[in-house]
């Protein structure tokens, strides 16, 4: 995946057929680098203290923070070209700046219990995206839709390994269920607020109110089924201990 270009907009066309379902995706962006910054700091600091990663390492732990990596710049590029377009998303990508500095403060094993709880999340998601294609559904071979899929491909390849990492250092069953229900009230609050502020600025930029009212609604209806195997996942996630997910 070519991380140096700039996925290409439209103002008057939505990359993934409507405003609703566009901005959805542009609002997980916002939130992203922040979060991936997160969790390989957590990593890396976890490799530092027990030895786990030597220079050179090719490790699992050494491909998922280059992976991490690659995904932050990409996504750093998504975020510019849209700030760009929509000055007011800049308020959206500081907010998760902000709560992840707040997060950096914690003891360690706090930190990684959330890195791992994270990757659990995205990987949820990374599976309904590439399984069911519903979320993509109009995007066809754009190359937002392509930077995506490139993404929640990854995401499985290596979720796994912030699980591990997260058992080795010592994460118990208490501690993994409040990490997942904290990462999971962070990232829903802070996705619903930048959907609606970035839908609000297009109408307020021009477009129909109803319009994108009537294209939420249908996007949150037929997301349905969507929802239910997210929430099904969620709940795997949040009840089998992490040597029992199957997660690669």
């Amino acid at each position: 995946m070519n991380t140096n270009v700039a996925p290409l907009r439209s103002k008057s066309t939505p990359w993934n057929g409507s405003i609703a379902r566009t901005r959805f995706f542009d609002a997980l962006s916002l939130m992203l680098p922040a979060g991936e910054s997160f969790v390989i700091d957590a990593l890396e600091a976890w490799a530092a203290e027990s030895g786990k990663l030597a220079a050179g390492d090719e490790s699992d732990l050494a491909r998922f923070i280059r992976e991490e990596r690659a995904h932050q710049r990409a996504h750093d590029l998504y975020n510019r070209a849209l700030i760009a377009e929509t000055p007011s998303a800049l308020a959206a990508a500081r907010r998760a700046e902000q709560a992840v500095a707040g997060l950096r403060a914690l003891p360690l094993i706090q930190r990684v219990a959330l890195a791992a709880a994270f990757e659990q999340l995205t990987a949820v998601l990374s599976h309904e995206v590439l399984a069911h294609r519903h979320l993509l559904a109009h995007a066809g071979s754009s190359p937002q839709a392509r930077l995506w899929r490139w993404h929640a491909q990854e995401e499985l390849g290596h979720c796994h390994v912030a699980m591990q990492a997260a058992r080795m250092h010592g994460v118990g069953g208490s501690r993994r269920i409040v990490a997942l229900c904290l990462a999971t009230a962070f990232l829903a609050m802070d996705l619903l607020r930048g959907w609606i502020a970035l839908c609000a600025s297009d109408i307020a930029a021009g477009a129909q109110r109803r319009k994108v009212a009537f294209d939420a609604l249908c996007f949150a209806i037929q997301s349905m089924p969507t929802l239910a195997r997210m929430t099904a996942g969620w709940l795997r996630c949040l009840l089998v201990p992490y040597r029992e997910l199957r997660t690669a």
